[in-house]
């Protein structure tokens, strides 16, 4: 894919600069704030003035920037890879964020949710019931959402509603939409007449450079070279010192910030509430490095008792490459196919697992069965006790099967369990305790599934 820095330069010239001055200066004032739209008529006005909200946040929070445009160019610039999920896909087919969540490392804890596969169906999007679960969610964490939108699409004041706000740019009026959400207003690029809405520039000191641009010695795009104030410089380097401690923690949890796991912080989640929680991380905020591997936490222990414990230990191999052909080929006909790491002898083998069920006797009933088809080599020790398993997502039913393909094509031990509103939580793994769930979170985590360690609930599909 070609190189962010590689594309064109944009031609918009002090107008472009000036809108993301403007949306810098409102971003500032958004500290209060977790769900914000950023609403207007010209796409690349949209799409900047976006970039300069999520900008003046991102160094001091997580920040998800999320572009509903249709992939606009200031955004589209920013991303490395050819993924092609996005927003669309998260409300249509259910594709978790964290899945589609692009780091863009060179401005601190931004994290970038492109448009997606499919162009946007506004209808569907913007009356979609997940975006109740978006803001609690990031109002929880202390994350930012910022959702770069046409003023003009479908039941967009529906979400505004639930947002803290929207900033409009150039003069659009949504329709619908409570004036006591006007959070600010941003010229477009160009006034009427073609000049630029602000002449001048904003008298800003430079951004220091980092090490940690991925393209440190190519061009950047000018709005990445676009200058922070004096004010948001200081604070920017307090934070990144009072933050250096927290690195590693913090580069392992995309969509959320200064969360501790429940169990450390005294709550609670349970199945009967209905909450996931997907935007935790189950790792202790004090763990770095290979000493973070003791200190899983699952994050619904209130599920202890009803957890869908039991499986069945089809095979073993001795390298995961023999595990993902199992999972892409033999597994396909069996219930909650999963595979596992484990520790024999000193050697890391994996163990391929079958069943999901919350009483021994279930799984027994799978062995005789699978005996039956002529597996006589399982017998009663093949039937193991794996209450824990890392959540990857909660979704609609009908979002299983293509989901469930699409981690298999991928060699990802994903699978689902129904619940009893009729939902799907989506799994990867069965362990039987933290410690052995421990041996797989590097690898969880470059799969892009956040490493949460749960008690796994739910039937069989």
């Amino acid at each position: 894919m070609t190189s962010p820095h590689d594309l064109p330069q944009p031609d918009g010239g002090a107008g472009d600069e000036a809108v993301v001055a403007e949306g810098l200066r409102v971003g500032a004032s958004l500290d209060a704030t977790n769900l914000v739209l950023v609403l207007g008529d010209d796409p690349r006005s949209t799409a900047l003035a976006a970039l300069g909200v999520a900008r003046a946040q991102s160094g001091r929070r997580r920040v998800a920037l999320g572009d509903l445009l249709g992939d606009a160019e200031p955004i589209h610039q920013l991303l490395n890879h050819d993924d092609p999920h996005g927003l669309a896909d998260s409300f249509v087919y259910g594709v978790s964020l964290n899945k589609i969540a692009q780091a863009i490392p060179e401005y601190g804890e931004l994290y970038v949710l492109p448009s997606g596969s499919e162009v946007p169906e506004y209808a569907e999007i913007f009356t979609n019931s997940r975006w109740q679960r978006l803001a609690a969610g990031f109002r929880e964490t202390g994350a930012l959402l910022v959702v770069a939108a046409p003023a003009s699409a479908s039941h967009v004041s529906d979400v505004v509603a639930l947002a803290d706000g929207a900033l409009l740019v150039g003069d659009v009026e949504p329709s619908g939409m409570d004036p006591k959400k006007l959070i600010g207003r941003v010229h477009s690029a160009t006034a009427p007449n073609g000049v630029p809405a602000l002449a001048a520039e904003p008298e800003l000191e430079p951004e220091p450079e980092t090490d940690a641009v991925a393209f440190a010695d190519a061009p950047k795009p000018w709005w990445k070279r676009l200058p922070l104030s004096p004010l948001s410089a200081a604070i920017g380097i307090v934070l990144a010192v009072g933050l250096a401690g927290l690195g590693i923690w913090l580069a392992a949890r995309p969509l959320a910030r200064g969360h501790e796991p429940l169990s450390v912080e005294g709550r609670q989640t349970g199945s009967a509430a209905g909450t996931v929680p997907s935007t935790l991380d189950s790792l202790h905020p004090d763990s770095t490095g290979s000493a973070a591997r003791n200190l899983l936490v699952p994050a619904n222990p209130t599920d202890s008792l009803g957890a869908a414990a039991f499986a069945v230990v089809i095979a073993r191999f001795n390298t995961l490459n023999g595990a993902q052909l199992w999972l892409q080929g033999q597994a396909r006909d069996l219930p909650s196919p999963t595979f596992a790491p484990q520790v024999i002898r000193g050697e890391t083998w994996y163990r391929a697992l079958a069943g999901s069920f919350p009483t021994r006797a279930q799984a027994e009933s799978l062995l005789a069965a699978l005996n039956a088809k002529g597996l006589s080599r399982l017998d009663s020790n093949n039937v193991v006790r794996t209450p824990f398993a890392f959540l990857v997502d909660s979704v609609k039913a009908e979002a299983v099967p293509g989901l469930l393909k699409y981690f298999a094509d991928h060699g990802q031990p994903v699978y689902a369990l129904r619940q009893p509103d009729g939902s799907a939580r989506l799994y990867a793994g069965a362990f039987e305790s933290p410690e052995q769930a421990s041996l797989y979170v590097d690898a969880i985590r470059t799969s892009g599934i956040r490493p949460v360690l749960v008690y796994r609930i739910g039937r069989v599909y």
